[in-house]
This record gives C-alpha cells, sequence and structure tokens, in this order.
C-alpha cells in the first residue's frame, strides 16, 4: 500500500506496477515526457512555448495526476480489501483455538462464517485447508488451496500453502490426481 502512495500521482505508473499492463507503460512514459516538456518550457527555455499552451499543460498535467489519483485508490480497494471485522478476528482465533484442541468441525464452522462474510482472508482459508487434510478431506483441501493461490495476498503463503499441497498430495493415490487438477 505504501508503494502506491509514492506513484498515485503518475498516471500509469501503480497499474503498472501492480499488473504490469503493457498499456500503462504507454501512459506513464507519454506523462513523463510531457511533464518534462512542461518543466523544461517553464524553467529554462521560457520563450519556447506560447503562455496559453504552457498553462494548458500545467492543467492536462494536474488533471491526469488527479484522475490517476482516483484510478489508484480503485486499484487499491480491488486488491486490497477492507479489514476484516473484530468478529471475524474474533472467529479466526476460536478457530484456531478449536484447530489446535483437535476440535475439527467447530474450527471448520468458524471458518466458513468467516469466509462466507466475503474476505478474502488468506489464514481463514489456508486454516480451513489444514481442516480438510486432517479430517480426510484431501480433494477439498487441494480445491481451497488452489483457489488460495490465485488471490494476490496470497503471495506472502507461498511457503505454506506450498507444503499444506505437498501434505495432501502425498495422501492420495497417484492414480487420482488426473482427477483432482
Amino acid at each position: 500500500m505504501h508503494t502506491l502512495r509514492g506513484m498515485a500521482l503518475w498516471p500509469g505508473l501503480p497499474s503498472l506496477w501492480i499488473r504490469g499492463e503493457l498499456y500503462s507503460l504507454a501512459i506513464a512514459s507519454l506523462f513523463g515526457v510531457v511533464l518534462n516538456l512542461a518543466l523544461l518550457a517553464t524553467f529554462y527555455w521560457t520563450e519556447w512555448l506560447s503562455v496559453a499552451l504552457l498553462r494548458s499543460m500545467w492543467c492536462a498535467i494536474a488533471i491526469a495526476s488527479v484522475w490517476s489519483l482516483i484510478k489508484t485508490v480503485i486499484l487499491a480497494v480491488q486488491i486490497y480489501p477492507a479489514r476484516p471485522t473484530q468478529e471475524c478476528d474474533d472467529l479466526l482465533r476460536l478457530a484456531h483455538v478449536d484447530y489446535l484442541r483437535g476440535q475439527y468441525l467447530e474450527a471448520e464452522a468458524s471458518l466458513h462464517k468467516i469466509l462466507a462474510a466475503g474476505h478474502e482472508d488468506v489464514e481463514s482459508a489456508l486454516l480451513l485447508a489444514s481442516v480438510f487434510r486432517r479430517t480426510g478431506r484431501f480433494r477439498q483441501a487441494l480445491a481451497c488451496l488452489e483457489k488460495l493461490e490465485r488471490l494476490d495476498q496470497s503471495r506472502k503463503w507461498y511457503i505454506e500453502i506450498s507444503k499444506e499441497k505437498s501434505l495432501n498430495l502425498k495422501q492420495i493415490d497417484p492414480k487420482d490426481l488426473t482427477s483432482v487438477t
């Protein structure tokens, strides 16, 4: 999120940084050229452009920066979902306690409540996959982990997801793997 703040006023840069979109590179480059031309015409070659054209350039730069700020806020809302509520935090703690006590059905019920609330909570989904594995539902665990891998927020949990996936794959007969993946 801190990275987005620094580049929010530069059109094209946030979506280039996060999504790697090629057209965003063109937009960011074009904005850089226009900004450099405006700076040069304002401070170095003052006679180069008319005052009206120079003011138009600065207005266009300001409008493009505000537009970029709005687009960055929209992008941030899409990428960084809202923080789970206190109720979700309490349910996750309860699910952890139930999991550690071996009360897997209670833990699963709490985790389903969290995920049903619409939060793409990586921790909850990873714990749910562990519950599935502990209760012998390896296919459900693998399906949950595959869905989890597609989330942007799951990148920092890559090692844990891979470890959980390998634990599940060890439990499934290799002949049946074609139907899982």
